[in-house]
């Protein structure tokens, strides 16, 4: 049981990063002033910083830009 649960976190991590790698990759194609701006002096950290980084900005753009969260999800599934 304690491996299965193991091998479904691992999977949501999964999940939760290609999401956020994705969302990096529409802001940067699609919103780059936007991005440029929230990226401002995060350059050099490890991958795993930016992932966790991105996902707070996602979270945070959900709460108080949701129209805007919204196109950038949509693009993000025009993209696939």
């Amino acid at each position: 049981l304690l491996v299965a649960s193991k091998a479904v976190v691992n999977q949501m991590d999964k999940a939760v990063e290609q999401v956020a790698l994705d969302f990096d990759r529409v802001m940067k194609l699609k919103y780059a002033k936007k991005w440029d701006k929230f990226m401002i002096g995060k350059e050099g950290e490890d991958e795993a910083d930016r992932i966790q980084r991105v996902v707070e900005e996602m979270e945070r753009l959900t709460k108080e830009e949701p129209e805007f969260m919204e196109r950038v999800m949509q693009d993000i599934e025009r993209m696939q």
